[in-house]
This record gives structure tokens, sequence and C-alpha cells, in this order.
């Protein structure tokens, strides 16, 4: 049932996908079918616009990925607000296409007027999932609390008034949508890394398309307003394409989050832009500015091109390093000073010397000190490394490293790894993993840390080293409890094989002798006679079930004696031949004991034999 209605799910995802190409072509068909004549020119500059000429991309970006979450992530309700996204996008438009052509060509177009009252409103569905769905359910399609499903009414009902132009409404979807993106932030300051990483994701995306969108309007307002639409480069080109890297943005958080890392892209990417920026500008000023004193140069020479990128080359360097900060601290927030993380460790530190959580809470401080991907606690346990804890955390079995002659053996896909070490023994080792390599003041830091750790590695190792025992210490008090089981089975199992037996048979000759006891006295002598030998028998057989494996006359008489005793109790016969056998050790003859033993069980059950001999000579 669950496996049918998630392919059902998927198919119908895959079909929003179809439906929305199908409605851009359709509504393109019906525009291009229109004679451009009939078209009132200001419906024609918004219709020819690129606004709607990219839309496409954007509204198929969406639906295609709002699909590969409903097949790939069940249950994550972004995939569909995604698929709404694309599908009322393309509505729209094939409804302005129809529409055109409808009032232009052929009134008598079936439902034309319902399209006509549709195209009033319906635009505001996009904007909506966009604005506040989209914020309020990323990444995992639920909000942060239940309680928060109840903005979902105020808010479309205040989108709905706003179509109409009741200002109260509008007020109300806009707080709704602030609200939502306040529920976001909250979910990020919550969330574990892989979390915070997807929220990175959408949330610099959803920043691209706020700044390129305001950037347009200021721009159509300041630079293009003249009461007419006319074409505007940054709104109706950048912002689609903002609307569309939003959308793979989207599907890269929630699909592919752990294969990419936002943070290293929006730095270089800062940085770069940066730089270009920077270089053109330069470029106009000292063309436009000073040309006449740069030998006459003009703008488009090549040769002015490359003087002026080497003076920027000189004198870009000390921005760089500035701008490398700026990024790291736009995208890590502020970091601390090594001092401040050497307080905070302490601060944490204290008190948790004999908690679990304590190399976990270690490995945390290392990775924000030092702004790592990975950081990872090792403890020394016997002649072996251990990692004892990693941030971020993960599900991971914990490794192990066999120490080189009591050294730090080399720990692979970490940048750099530093032992810890109290009262010059070697106690364990801090690692951090970095795509960059570590500046001098992390180096410095991490050294510090170490130096640090080593009374608290001392006590995580003793406590590490008393959970070894004690589980060991549980395997032995295993192992000796199967033992003990296992032997009360075998006597078990011998008293009822062999000592209850001889008893059964006892009791049936007693039984012969009394009943042939009158008629036949010669007769019952002799099962008298019998019933004393194997009463002997039976009192043997107790004694050694009584005294444990080592039968007594092993220990009196010597291995011939013992094995000769044994081959009167077999079930076949069996024939002891010796020469001269001295006494030997007790441990010697127990051994050649219990193989001879061993043998005749495997003689009766498998060999199928009559008779057996065994052999026993000195060499």
């Amino acid at each position: 049932m669950v496996q049918t209605a998630r392919r059902r799910s998927v198919w119908l995802a895959w079909t929003s996908v179809i439906v929305t190409l199908a409605l851009f072509i359709a509504g393109n068909a019906f525009q291009g079918a229109t004679p451009v004549s009939r078209i009132p020119s200001a419906i024609l500059q918004v219709t020819n616009g690129w606004w709607i000429r990219l839309s496409p991309l954007f509204a198929l970006a969406f639906a295609i990925v709002g699909a590969l979450i409903v097949a790939r992530r069940p249950g994550n309700r972004i995939g569909w607000v995604a698929c709404g996204i694309g599908v009322l996008t393309a509505l729209y438009q094939f409804g302005l296409g129809y529409t055109i052509f409808g009032t232009s060509v052929n009134p008598a177009l079936p439902g034309l007027g319902f399209l006509v009252w549709l195209e009033v409103w319906e635009w505001v569905l996009p904007v909506m999932l966009m604005l506040f769905f989209l914020p309020l359910l990323f990444p995992d399609g639920k909000p942060i609390s239940p309680g928060w499903w109840w903005l979902a009414p105020p808010v479309l009902l205040g989108f709905g008034l706003g179509v109409v132009g009741i200002h109260p409404g509008q007020i109300l979807g806009v707080i709704g949508s602030v609200l939502a993106i306040v529920s976001l932030t909250i979910r990020y300051r919550r969330a574990g890394p892989d979390e915070r990483q997807q929220i990175r994701w959408f949330a610099i995306a959803g920043l691209v398309v706020c700044v390129v969108a305001v950037a347009g309007v200021i721009v159509g307002s300041l630079v293009y307003h003249n009461n007419t639409v006319v074409f505007n480069p940054i709104f109706d080109v950048l912002t689609p394409l903002a609307f569309t890297g939003l959308a793979i943005s989207i599907g890269i958080a929630v699909l592919k989050y752990h294969l990419y890392d936002i943070d290293v892209f929006i730095r270089q990417a800062l940085v770069y832009g940066t730089l270009v920026v920077l270089i053109s500008l330069f470029y106009f000023v000292a063309v436009v500015g000073v040309g006449s004193r740069l030998w006459q140069l003009r703008p488009g020479d090549p040769a002015g091109a490359v003087a002026i990128g080497a003076v920027i080359a000189l004198l870009f360097q000390p921005v760089r390093r500035r701008l490398q900060r700026l990024a790291n601290r736009i995208v890590y927030g502020k970091r601390a000073t090594p001092y401040e993380v050497l307080s905070e460790f302490s601060k944490r530190m204290s008190g948790m010397y004999a908690s679990d959580e304590l190399p976990l809470r270690m490995a945390q401080v290392l990775a924000e000190g030092t702004a790592a991907d990975r950081a990872t606690v090792w403890l020394r346990v016997g002649s072996e490394l251990r990692q004892a804890a990693a941030w971020p955390a993960d599900d991971a079995s914990p490794r192990s490293l066999p120490l080189q002659n009591g050294q730090l053996p080399s720990i692979a896909g970490v940048a750099e790894a530093v032992p810890v070490s109290y009262q010059g023994e070697l106690l364990g080792a801090l690692a951090v993993a970095k795509r960059e390599p570590l500046t001098a003041t992390e180096h410095r830091l991490l050294g510090d840390l170490a130096q640090e750790t080593g009374l608290v590695l001392k006590n995580a190792r003793l406590t590490a080293e008393l959970i070894q025992r004690l589980d060991e210490l549980q395997a032995s008090r295993q192992r000796l409890i199967t033992a003990q089981d296992g032997e009360r089975r075998r006597l078990e199992r011998n008293l009822h094989d062999g000592a209850q037996q001889n008893l059964v048979a006892l009791k049936l000759k007693i039984a012969a002798a009394k009943n042939v006891a009158v008629s036949d006295p010669q007769r019952a002598q002799v099962m008298l006679d019998e019933l004393n030998q194997e009463t002997s028998t039976a009192i043997e057989t107790l004694r050694e079930l009584a005294r444990g494996l080592y039968p007594p006359i092993l220990a009196q008489d010597g291995l011939v004696a013992a094995l000769e005793a044994q081959a009167r109790r077999t079930s076949m016969p069996v024939e002891v031949v010796s020469h001269g056998v001295a006494r030997h050790a007790p441990e010697i003859e127990a051994s050649v004991y219990f193989c001879v033993l061993e043998a005749l069980q495997n003689v009766a059950k498998h060999a199928g034999a009559s008779k057996a001999t065994v052999r026993i000579e000195e060499s």
C-alpha cells in the first residue's frame, strides 16, 4: 500500500513537469497565433518582454526540482511546493496567451471570461508559495513546530485581500512572510551542522533574489521611469535567472547538500566578484578621469587594460586580505580569538572529567575555534589509538590505529594532528580536517589546546580503560556461565545415557532373578553374579560423574588400566594392547586417555566396525 501511494505521488509530480511544459507551449502558441497588430501596445511590450521569455526557465526548474524531491524524499512537502510554483507560473502565462488570443481574435473561446478573471489574481499563488511556504517548511517540509501552521489561514486571507486592493490584507500577507523568515532563522539557530548547511544554500539564493529584485525596482524607478513599460535589464533578465538559481539551490540543499559546501563557494565568489568590480571601477576611473595622462590610451586599448591590471595587482593584495576576513565574517559569523577559544574550552571542560560527552565537547570546541570542516579527538587505549569523538558528530563506527613504537601514527584525511601528552606519556591526539591550510594562529591554537587537554585526556583514558576492563569482565562472566551451562547439560546427558540406563537394567535383572530363584536356583546364582558385576560398573560410572571428567582409575592405576576399564563399558568389543607402558605425568596420561576416548567414540558412531584395537607403546 505504501509503495503504491509513493508511485502515485512520483507519477503525479512528474506529471506536473509535463503540465508545466505543456502550458507554456500552449500559451506561446495562442500568443503566436494572435496578429501583432491586434494586440495593444502596452500588452505587447509585456508579452514580448524578457521576463515572459525567461519565466519558463525558472518555472520548469522549480517543477523538475520538486519532482526530484518527491521521488527521492517522500513526505517532504517542499517538493510539492516547488511543483506548485512551476505549474501556477505556467498557468499564468498560458492564461495570458489564451486571453490575448480570445479578446483579439476569437471572443467565443470557451472559458475566456473565467481565465480573464483568473489572470487578475492567479499570479499571487506562486508568489505566496515562494514568500511564505518555502521559508516556513524548508528544508524538511515541516514547520519548526505545529503551532506555526496557524499562520497559514491569516496569510492566505491577507494575500487574497491584497489582490483586490485592500491594504490591511496586503500588510497581513507581508507580516506572514516576515514571520516565515523568522521561523527559518529560529530553525537555523536550533539546527545541527547538516541542516544549517541546507538552510545556508536556501538563504544565500533567496538573498540573491531579493537583492536583484530590489535593484531592478530601483533601476526601473530611477533610470527607466517614463510612464511606459520598457526593457529593464536587471529586473527582466536577472530576476528570472535568480529564481532559477533559487530552485537549483533548493534541489542541492535537499538532495545533495553533503556533496557541496556553500561556505567555500560564497567566500570565493565574494572575493573574486569584488575583484572584478574593483578592476572595472578602477579601469573606468583611470580611463575616463586620467586617460589623457596615461599616454592618451583609449578605454578599449588592450595595452591600457594590461597596465591598469598591473597597477591593481600591486594595490589589491592588502584589500584582498581584508575582503577574505570580511567574507569569513559573513559566512561564519564573528570568529573567536585564540584566548576566547581557550577560555571557552576551560569553561566547558570544568566539571566534565567523568562525563561521556567530554570528547565530543572537545571536538566541538576544536572545530569551532579553527573553523575546521571536521575535528576528531583520539584516545590511546593500550597499544592503539582510538577515535573517541568527532565534530560534526556522525554515526560511523570508531576507527583505531596501531601506535608506531609508542609514537603518534599518521592519520589519513586530516590537515593537522598534534599529540596530547601528560608527564611525558602519550595520551591521544587532536586532529582537524580543513580544505584550506591552517594559518599560523590556528597552528598555535591547536598546540595550546593540546597542552590544555593533557589532564582531561588522562582522565578520559582511565575511564575508557575502565570501561574496557568492565566489558572484558562481563565477557568473561558470560563465558563462565556458558561453560557451566554446557557442563551441566553434559552431566545430565551422561546421567541419562549412562548411570540411569545401568540402574534400569539392574532393576529388570533383579526382577528376572527373583522370578527364576525358586524354579532354577543355578540360573538365579549366575544372574546374581552378573548383577554384582553390573552394580560395580554402575557405581564406577557414578563415581566418575561425581568426581568430574578425570577418572579416578587413571590417577590410581595409570593409563592402561583406565583404558581397559573404559573398553569394558563400550558398546563394541575393544582390545587394549600394551607393552611395558610406564607411568607418566598426569597431564600426559590425561591427554592420551581423552584422545583415545574420542577416537573410540568416532569409531562407534561412524566406522560401523565390529571390533576395535588400541595399541599403546613406548617410543
